[in-house]
């Protein structure tokens, strides 16, 4: 289990690091009404994404975990269930780009939103492949896959500074050559590591993978309405445009806990799914409880280096009147951890087929979203926005969290406890140093925050004992 983690962790690393690049060089080479005009494109393209990358991926996976099924069975109704899913999201996207247009205010939306549908069918590809390298627990085929793509995706800085004399163009194409190229490698990846179909248990019916795959769908579509829908609703009634901009640059930094927090979600199905099905409850406890040891001790300390040093972090990233999103990104990036918790824990609770609980949890969250969002944009703009998505998904994570405990039993231990004490601890010496003392450039600022962050992740690794003394290579390749 450690060794998937990491190996995904390594992989998300990479990507966190690659979007980075690409956010840097459009923030600094564009204006920020440009930049917020790609930030909502992307934001569209993400919001869709997640059916494609999140859902029948987790429902394959889950199905050839179990080794209840026979894998030709599973391929052929994860494949059926795909090619739906891209046929309507195509065809809502391609025809229907107008009208989403319209609905955000700016009628020039339009034939960006309608090329987004070319990058779709490839898209769904890619997840279907990774699922089946997840579902076989080959995690470090699935990694490096997870790898390839963020490198890819950095010809959006050619595209955009040398081919394409419109930036949202060659953003979109730069996407566009990412994923057609990653759908082919991952395909090749899937067939190598899979057992091409063979027989071996009983045929898994289109009723029983629909119903799986429908809950992982509400899930992720619950995910994606927290990720995207903000952005949306603050370029709906943000009194200036620049805020936008702003904004995006917010989500940029906000969203590397739920990067890293999906190695950890990503190992925890296949793992915990096969534990359940074999009924050793205590041992899946455990696992839990070490699975949580590892974000508590690599990625928490992380959020809150970056919550404490939010203005110095954006306005030494893009440039100074990005600090205007200093509150909204420190909301943000605890509100998007929450987030990540959330699907750790529904995760777990679909290995154990709590899938009514899992779409409750989810409902509540996106109505909580849905309410909040534009009462705090109207009322405090990008910070208004950025607080509701704390408020909301704080609220799925008690749940599923709640909920996971009534399941497996008690996996918070008293260690736990003590780590999370000590960390908001940090995070209030942190916000008072930045309060003091102000970076005079980026360079600086990134050492400090990794030395703080690393001295934390030491402390916490330690105190927990998430370092193994070995990391086994046994169903990674």
């Amino acid at each position: 289990m450690y060794s998937g983690v990491f190996f995904h962790l390594i992989s998300k690393i990479v990507f966190v690091g690659s979007s980075y690049a690409i956010h840097f060089f459009l923030g600094r080479f564009l204006p920020e009404e440009v930049y917020g005009t790609v930030g909502t494109i992307i934001t569209i393209m993400n919001f869709e994404y997640i059916f494609f990358t999140d859902g029948v991926r987790q429902g394959m996976a889950k199905a050839i975990a179990s080794g209840k099924y026979e894998e030709k069975s599973v391929l052929r109704r994860g494949f059926v269930f795909q090619m739906f899913l891209m046929a309507f999201f195509f065809l809502i996207t391609f025809f229907g780009a107008g009208m989403i247009a319209s609905a955000l205010g700016d009628e020039t939306l339009s034939p960006y939103i309608r090329r987004i549908a070319y990058l779709l069918p490839f898209t769904g590809i890619y997840s279907l492949m990774l699922g089946i390298l997840n579902g076989h627990q080959k995690f470090l085929k699935e990694a490096v896959a997870g790898l390839i793509y963020p490198i890819l995706k950095l010809s959006i800085i050619p595209f955009v500074a040398f081919v394409f004399a419109d930036p949202v163009l060659g953003t979109e194409n730069g996407f566009l050559f990412a994923v057609v190229s990653i759908a082919l490698i991952s395909g090749i990846m899937a067939y190598t590591a899979s057992g091409h179909g063979g027989s071996g248990g009983e045929c898994i019916s289109y009723r029983e993978y629909g119903a799986s795959t429908c809950g992982y769908l509400l899930l992720f579509g619950a995910s994606c309405i927290m990720m995207n829908a903000d952005t949306l609703i603050l370029k709906r009634f943000a009194a200036n445009a620049a805020d936008v901009g702003y904004y995006t640059g917010v989500v940029n930094f906000a969203k590397i806990p739920y990067y890293l927090l999906t190695a950890i979600y990503t190992v925890a199905l296949p793992v915990i799914t096969e534990l359940y099905a074999r009924g050793a409850l205590k041992e899946a406890r455990d696992r839990i409880g070490k699975l949580l040891s590892l974000a508590i001790a690599f990625v928490f300390p992380g959020v809150l280096v970056i919550a404490a040093a939010s203005q110095h972090v954006l306005s030494l990233f893009y440039k100074p009147q990005y600090a205007a999103g200093g509150t909204a990104l420190t909301y943000l990036v605890i509100g998007i951890t929450c987030l990540g918790m959330t699907l750790i824990f529904s995760m777990i609770l679909s290995a154990a087929d709590a899938r009514r609980t899992m779409i409750v949890s989810s409902v509540l969250m996106v109505v909580s979203e849905l309410i909040l969002c534009p009462i705090l944009t109207i009322r405090c703009s990008l910070t208004g926005t950025a607080l509701a998505t704390l408020l909301s998904t704080a609220v799925g994570m008690l749940l599923t969290g709640v909920f996971t405990y009534r399941v497996f039993g008690r996996f918070l231990t008293g260690i736990h406890v003590a780590s999370l004490i000590m960390i908001c601890i940090c995070f209030a010496g942190e916000f008072a140093l930045f309060q003091i003392y102000a970076p005079q450039n980026f360079i600086i600022l990134a050492a400090l925050c990794a030395g703080l962050y690393l001295l934390q992740a030491a402390v916490l690794a330690t105190l927990l004992k998430t370092l193994p003394t070995s990391i086994k290579m046994r169903h990674t390749t």
